[in-house]
């Protein structure tokens, strides 16, 4: 079969992951007001979606490989609409930590087996187009969940909104049954696939780096819409809109223009530095300015670097695995260190809101993006 027809189901997987992420801004409004939460518990509800990968990604990496990329994913799926049941019948708070806890194993299982299924539907053309158009599924998927989250919230409520989301798995998941399990050679034992990645100083670096912009972009993320709403006295409709639109073209350009320049042999090394400083100075301007268009513009940047940034870090994954790697191990590595920080950011971020308004957050965020920049100065021979 078409391996290009299944590149997109899977891809279309990492989006369902991902819209979990974006869902939370539009219905922040309804659940504190609904739980009684503060904005750091609400950072916390809202970061658990990654709780599972935080603790578990690499040995997941590698357990996925033994039972199966296939049996994986759709695993992950179903585990999916499992937790968006629990947490769209949430009647206390500690039912919608659960739901969400029970959403991130799923999460879990998607990012680390998709990919690494994707690698294997045909030869290094077909490997180079699958992985860039993955480097985009986390904003992509972020703007999208934002959208139907917005969409759905100021009509038929919250807790609709969170049911709509395990839609999508419903639909892709039986086009995935058509194609075979794709075999992998990992005969390694388990310490052995974990010690071999957390060895490797070009991984740790590049996945501590990965790890501080994917847990800063979903505090920006989280907090953006109410922001927005509060401070420019706009819709939460508008908002998702604006965040949704940029986010997309922005990271989708940023991505394939990171893509054609690594394939012209320019370094990885800079792209990623420039793109973290642009979205460190773009998020504090996005957080700070009363202008909507200049806020507009700002996130047309915001969001271009942000494709430059994943796309490069995901690009670089295979010649930091060499032969000595297993590929399923490393991208739970990239994924443990990401939901690490996403656990950890947003309620950091969240209760810097609380103790200083925005203008602290838009601070504490600009400090992360220029912390992750901080460690890809690093110099390893690995890394180009």
């Amino acid at each position: 079969m078409n391996p290009f027809f299944a590149i997109l189901l899977l891809y279309g997987m990492g989006l369902t992951a991902s819209m979990q992420v974006g869902l939370m801004g539009p219905i922040a409004l309804s659940l504190r007001a609904g739980f009684d939460l503060n904005q750091a518990q609400f950072g916390l509800v809202a970061s658990l979606i990654t709780a599972a990968g935080a603790l578990f990604a690499i040995p997941a990496g590698i357990w996925a490989s033994r039972l199966g990329l296939k049996q994986s994913v759709l695993l992950g799926g179903s585990m999916m609409i499992i937790g968006s049941i629990v947490f769209s019948n949430a009647d206390i708070t500690a039912q919608l930590y659960v739901g969400r806890l029970i959403t991130s194993i799923g999460y879990l299982l998607i990012v680390v087996a998709a990919p690494s299924w994707m690698t294997r539907l045909g030869d290094a053309r077909i490997v180079a187009f699958a992985m860039s158009i993955w480097g985009t599924f986390v904003p992509v998927g972020i703007a999208l969940g934002l959208w139907l989250s917005a969409g759905l919230v100021e009509t038929l409520g919250w807790r609709v909104a969170v049911m709509a989301s395990g839609v999508p798995v419903i639909v892709l998941l039986p086009g995935l049954l058509l194609f075979p399990n794709p075999s992998l050679q990992f005969d390694r034992s388990m310490m052995s696939g974990i010690l071999g990645v957390l060895t490797s100083r070009a991984a740790l670096q590049v996945a501590l780096t990965f790890g501080v912009f994917a847990g800063a972009t979903s505090a920006a993320i989280t907090f953006m819409p109410v922001m927005l709403v509060e401070r420019l006295a706009i819709s939460t409709t508008t908002a998702a809109t604006l965040i949704g639109v940029t986010t997309i073209l922005g990271n989708i350009a940023g991505s394939i223009g990171a893509g054609i320049m690594l394939a012209h042999g320019r370094s990885g090394r800079p792209m990623i530095m420039v793109g973290l400083i642009v979205m460190a100075a773009s998020i504090a301007t996005i957080f700070l300015t009363g202008s909507l268009m200049g806020i507009i513009a700002t996130l047309g940047f915001f969001n271009l670097a942000q494709g430059v940034v994943a796309g490069t870090c995901f690009a670089l994954l295979p010649g930091i695995a060499g032969r000595h790697l297993s590929m399923p191990a490393l991208q739970g590595m990239l994924a443990q260190f990401a939901e690490i920080f996403v656990v950890l950011l947003p309620p950091v971020t969240g209760a810097m809101a609380d103790a200083s308004g925005w203008r602290g957050a838009a601070f504490i965020l600009s400090g992360f993006y220029l912390t992750g920049m901080a460690v890809i100065l690093i110099r390893q021979r690995r890394i180009t």
